[in-house]
């Protein structure tokens, strides 16, 4: 299977989006504020323990208290190192805050590469279970056992599959340096204090989605590209000949239609090959999704119409699923069947798609009640909580676009009616609120840059928080 990573940037937002034979599968967007701070570690002040719950409420400086379980293993072992109130711990984001949730924290650290994660008191040798090649699995292992020091712990990542000693060696070294710096800092520290920051947001879309199935990586800014060329030149020079800049003048995402796979994203319905559709409903606890056959009638019976419905609907759900970012526990009423053959089928359509997904998701089978239940795991917020905020008019059943992603469509709309307006300046009418926001993000005066021709803007008090309005004004000198 093909993938593509396509990066496009504006101002300081990073969106990457995973194409998988042509389909939309995955897309991470991070602003320079506000963005995701797992893999963050912090030396963090002990607000409050609660035995009865077995955790501790940790100040990391970041507003939101974070949620330290107290049952944690390290190496097999469990962390028994005490928490008192008002002490210091030295903590890892593992999940970021959603809803009205903290991030989840830990006390046992860990250091993503490339190739390894590198825990460094982990005690641990583990290989990628999307590695199946028993031999491959032993091979690796044989040379994590040499490259490991005493009580350090190694996960191979799935795209280590045939790397070589060398390059294992060179990156172990670079992560145990990475972790020098960090012990330094955390003696120093006085907390709530920040001590080690994750890469950029072109930096870890890189490392963690161009894994070797990826044949090109594609940009639509000169100045990303320049910076994706000079991290893989220096750490992995395999992927600089993967690195292209896109010229067109329509915006890269444009051309792949992601926009489109976005906004169905960003739906409770999800349309099916055969007519039939996907109704999905996300709520803090859960998320129940039901399949609707439609008007699909081709089968030799209803158990056969029920069959490739439910099939069909296997593979866009894991889809879906990956490119909604949901998490937690997730339950399905398919339609129903009556051939356990078919059920297997779904099931295994299922297991099949999640396992390309990076994310841990487990297919846990069947309930007595029919439904099928899913479970994975929260990595960082769902799609439409990083897009969308709670409609101030309705009383939170609905939902509007953040202003902050206003600020990028309207830039990205610029750039799409410079590229095929009349010569002129483009003018920008805009709520006070999304004009508000673009002089919070042009930090240095250079946001409205790539739009090719001068832009004037003017507030609307009129227009509501999500409106605003673009025309190319021909009595403009068309320069920047």
């Amino acid at each position: 299977m093909s993938r593509e990573l396509l990066i496009e940037t504006e101002g300081d937002e990073v969106r990457a989006a995973v194409i998988e034979e042509g389909d939309l599968v995955d897309l991470i967007v991070e602003r320079a504020s506000g963005g995701s701070i797992v893999g963050n570690i912090y030396v963090g002040r002990v607000e409050r323990v609660i035995p009865g719950i077995g955790a501790a409420f940790i100040d990391i400086g970041r507003g939101k208290s974070g949620f330290l379980p107290l049952s944690e293993r390290r190496g097999g072992n469990q962390v028994v190192d005490p928490v008192v109130e008002g002490g210091t711990v030295c903590v890892q984001v593992k999940r970021d805050a959603f809803a009205e949730k903290g991030p989840q924290l830990a006390r046992e650290l860990s250091l993503p590469g490339r190739f390894l994660v590198y825990a460094p008191t982990g005690g641990r040798l583990t290989v990628s279970r999307q590695i199946e090649n028993e031999s491959e699995r032993e091979r690796l292992l044989g040379l994590l056992s040499d490259i490991a020091k005493d009580g350090e712990g190694f996960v191979l990542r799935t795209v280590a599959e045939g790397t070589d000693r060398d390059t294992l060696v060179s990156e172990a070294a670079y992560l145990r340096e990475i972790w020098q710096n960090v012990e330094k800092d955390r003696d120093a520290a006085n907390a709530p204090t920040l001590i080690f920051s994750e890469l950029n947001s072109l930096q870890k879309a890189i490392r963690d989605q161009a894994q070797d199935d990826v044949v090109a990586i594609r940009f639509d800014d000169h100045d990303a590209f320049s910076d994706a060329k000079a991290y893989c030149d220096k750490f992995y020079p395999a992927l600089s000949d993967k690195l292209s800049i896109e010229s067109g003048a329509a915006p890269l995402f444009d051309q792949y239609n992601v926009d489109g796979a976005i906004e169905t994203a960003l739906s409770r319905h999800a349309p099916l090959p055969s007519g039939g559709g996907l109704v999905i409903e996300s709520m803090e606890a859960l998320t129940a999704v039901d399949v609707n056959s439609g008007r699909f009638t081709e089968g030799s019976s209803p158990d056969e119409n029920a069959r490739k419905t439910n099939l069909e609907a296997a593979v866009e759900l894991t889809r879906q699923i990956r490119l909604r970012n949901l998490g937690g526990l997730i339950v399905v009423d398919f339609i129903h069947m009556d051939d356990e053959p078919g059920w297997e089928e779904v099931l295994e359509a299922l297991r099949i798609g999640f396992s390309r997904d990076r994310v841990s998701c487990r297919v846990v089978g069947r309930t007595e009640g029919g439904l099928v239940e899913l479970i994975r795991r929260r990595r960082r917020p769902p799609l439409a909580e990083t897009l969308l905020d709670k409609c101030p008019e309705c009383g939170g059943d609905g939902h509007v676009w953040r202003t902050e992603s206003l600020v990028f469509e309207a830039l990205r709309s610029l750039r799409r009616e410079a590229a095929v307006g009349a010569p002129g300046r483009a003018v920008l009418n805009a709520s006070p609120e999304i004009l508000e926001a673009i002089e919070r993000a042009d930090n240095n005066g250079s946001l409205f840059s790539r739009v090719g021709r001068q832009v004037v803007t003017k507030v609307m008090p009129d227009f509501g928080p999500e409106e605003y309005e673009i025309y190319i004004d021909g009595e403009g000198d068309g320069g920047n």
